[in-house]
């Protein structure tokens, strides 16, 4: 069904969307060790929209920072709910958008150890490499980690490992999906002891097998979200199963 911006732009206003979690797992120990947020819209007459079906129409009329900033408001708002119950929510991580840049401000109750930014490899929107680099100095100065999400879809991976200081490597599931093939296993092999060499942390994304579980402890990557251990989650069950303290099936004995 196609959507108009007007009617996106009227949703934002109505505060009809919400945040999803996904857990990102210690695959040596099945412990969650945090979390990305994942927006849905839950559209009237229709239920949860992912977000593939009404991003690139708030993209095309550069609405995407009024939708970085609902969701930093939601997750924001769930971080003080999880701690009036007395719930460890962990650290969260948001992604920024290509259009986010120049309109970041701070939302109030911010924890600086339990929120963490995403920028995509690939996102050319931020206006250029200077005000690429300037942003990401401009989040770390706040005391804010960031990652490097979709690492090597890119054009310029390595030039952008050279030029900012991220925390976090997150390896893209194209390449996770590639485990089992000589070339892919080898790429990644590289990827991730360069990145332990730059002090990175390293998450894998789209971890699905035992096999790619086994492959990247290996590596010495401990950090994996996918639905090999958990699909995206309502706010209610992340919260459940951070209160119960609970780890994820799967985990490598």
């Amino acid at each position: 069904m196609e959507m108009k911006c007007p009617e996106i732009k009227d949703a934002l206003g109505n505060r009809e969307f919400c945040v999803w979690y996904q857990p990102q797992v210690d695959m040596q120990t099945g412990e969650i060790a945090g979390a990305e947020a994942l927006v849905r819209w839950n559209r009237p007459g229709r239920g949860m929209v992912l977000p593939g079906e009404f991003i690139p129409e708030l993209e095309r009329h550069g609405l995407m920072p009024l939708l970085d900033q609902e969701v930093l408001r939601i997750v924001c708002e769930d971080m003080r709910e999880a701690k009036q119950a007395g719930i460890s929510f962990g650290p969260v991580s948001v992604n920024l958008s290509k259009f986010y840049a120049a309109h970041y401000r701070p939302v109030c109750g911010e924890k600086k150890e339990e929120l963490r930014f995403e920028i995509t490899e690939t996102d050319r929107g931020l206006g250029g490499e200077r005000e690429l680099r300037e942003f990401a100095d401009r989040l770390r100065e706040m005391g804010f980690r960031i990652a490097m999400d979709d690492y090597g879809m890119g054009s310029s991976t390595l030039k952008m490992l050279h030029q900012i200081p991220f925390d976090i490597l997150k390896l893209d599931r194209y390449f996770v999906s590639r485990i089992g093939e000589e070339k892919g296993e080898t790429i990644l092999r590289s990827t991730i002891a360069m990145a332990r060499e730059l002090g990175m942390e390293i998450v894998a994304e789209g971890v699905e097998r035992r096999a790619q579980v086994c492959f990247l402890l290996e590596q010495g990557c401990r950090l994996a979200q996918g639905y090999y251990y958990s699909e995206p989650l309502r706010k209610e069950a992340y919260f459940s199963i951070r209160k119960q303290g609970q780890k994820l099936p799967g985990a490598k004995p």
